[in-house]
């Protein structure tokens, strides 16, 4: 397995249903996007004295980890796992 650790903002799009926010595919800055087919875990992570919320996604056979924060409302690509 082949792990990538990224800090890179990406465009998202997101699926809002009622309460909860699951992301369906994001665009990296090379304008390719990847869609996702599962979302795998959600959680929070403190940063400072807010929060970001964590999703661990999978699509193409590869696991992504996005961050979100919900004050600036930014998301960015933290990680990408790659098999093989």
């Amino acid at each position: 397995m082949y792990v990538e650790k990224l800090q890179e903002p990406v465009r998202v799009f997101v699926d809002f249903s009622g309460t909860k926010v699951r992301p369906i595919a994001f665009i990296r800055a090379s304008g390719r996007r990847y869609d996702i087919e599962k979302v795998n875990l959600v959680y929070r992570r403190r940063v400072g004295d807010r929060y970001h919320w964590c999703f661990a996604c999978s699509g193409e056979s590869n696991t992504y980890i996005l961050f979100y924060d919900p004050e600036s409302l930014i998301w960015t690509l933290r990680e990408i796992q790659m098999d093989g």
